[in-house]
């Protein structure tokens, strides 16, 4: 893979005065045959290094453009990995709101599915919500990368080929930051008050234990836990036949626009996450969208939960704590629609796509290019 890229590397290098160091260092690292792969890693990074460093110019005429506010003079675009008109993806929702609060600043903002992600002239700003596919960044733009889940499927050598990453947990930032050159912050998920909010239906107060997602070919914990106890529930979602009772399938498909209905009219919200995105800290969409709309939600043990909502959202550690919480919750109303209730406040005073929107530009702001 080095000789590959060498040449084009040489290139870059002659225009540094420490050409002759990478060089000799390059040199050095052809007859270090068995530990090539480990030092073409970091040879990689400094090289990734001077890439975006050759367009220091455009990026600091957008730069400045972000320090004096003229933002309508600045072109957004929002690379999406959903397919060319899968618009029933999470990722075309999270966009869609991100682009309505960047052009609320003033931004101009265009969406681009994966089909449609090149070719595009005039992109000031480039973010990209990381799905199963790489984007190949043009360097001419200032690129950001906001990984939103599944750290897993990501390397340090992608997330170095950005200006600006963003992650959404504290932990996994702190990780990324220790591992590459690229500024690192911590931008968590949040919601769009705008969708969701709360709006009873009487129809579907029924469902008093709720959980709306996908099997993905998995039997879900929450679920598999659930069914282990005493109660009850609602399920929303495909591909759930070959794990429980079909009694509690209730549809396969809820609309987004009408998510706040139900996450408004039930009881308790079930939540639960990923593997790699609970040892992560990654915190799920569901939750910030849920408590918009005041609903209370119990979901998988996680300490980043806890502290963040303030104990407002409720965890639980195995299928004994699950079915005693659920007892208890369901019969104290007045506790239960109390922390639904602060939920909702620190939700929406803190974690809308308009905050982070905010966090960006001044994030962009204090960055040196």
């Amino acid at each position: 893979m080095i000789c590959g890229f060498m040449g084009f590397a040489e290139k870059i290098l002659l225009k540094s005065n420490s050409f002759r160091y990478y060089k000799d260092k390059y040199n050095k690292l052809n007859k270090e045959n068995k530990k090539l792969k480990k030092r073409n890693y970091k040879l990689q990074f400094e090289v990734l290094d001077l890439k975006k460093h050759l367009h220091e110019s455009s990026k600091r005429d957008i730069h400045e453009k972000l320090i004096n506010g003229q933002f309508n003079d600045i072109n957004i675009s929002i690379k999406t990995p959903n397919p060319k008109g899968h618009h029933h993806w999470g990722d075309h929702f999270y966009a869609m709101a991100l682009k309505k609060s960047f052009i609320k600043q003033g931004f101009n903002v265009e969406i681009h599915e994966k089909e449609d992600w090149y070719g595009h002239e005039n992109e000031d700003i480039v973010i990209v919500l990381r799905g199963l596919t790489n984007y190949n960044v043009n360097y001419e733009s200032i690129n950001i990368i906001w990984n939103i889940s599944h750290p897993d499927r990501i390397s340090y050598a992608e997330y170095e080929k950005y200006d600006v990453v963003f992650i959404a947990s504290d932990k996994y930032a702190r990780l990324v930051k220790q591992k590459i050159n690229s500024p690192v912050f911590a931008l968590l998920q949040c919601c769009d008050p705008e969708v969701f909010y709360p709006k009873e239906n009487d129809n579907l107060k029924e469902n008093e234990i709720l959980f709306v997602g996908s099997t993905r070919n998995v039997y879900r914990d929450v679920i598999k836990d659930i069914s282990k106890t005493k109660h009850s529930f609602s399920v929303f979602g495909p591909g759930w036949e070959d794990f429980i009772d079909e009694k509690y399938i209730k549809d396969d498909f809820v609309p987004n626009e009408m998510l706040n209905q139900y996450y408004s009219s039930c009881k308790i919200l079930l939540n639960d996450h990923w593997e790699d995105m609970k040892e992560n800290g990654f915190i799920s969409n569901r939750i910030f969208d849920a408590l918009a709309c005041g609903c209370f939600v119990i979901s998988d043990k996680m300490q980043e939960i806890d502290n963040l909502f303030e104990g407002n959202v409720i965890t639980y550690n195995d299928v004994k704590d699950l079915d005693k919480k659920l007892d208890y919750y369901l019969t104290h109303d007045d506790e239960r629609n109390e922390k639904a209730l602060k939920g909702k406040d620190i939700v929406l005073n803190n974690h809308t796509f308009d905050n982070r929107v905010d966090e960006i530009i001044n994030a962009l702001k204090n960055i040196n290019f």
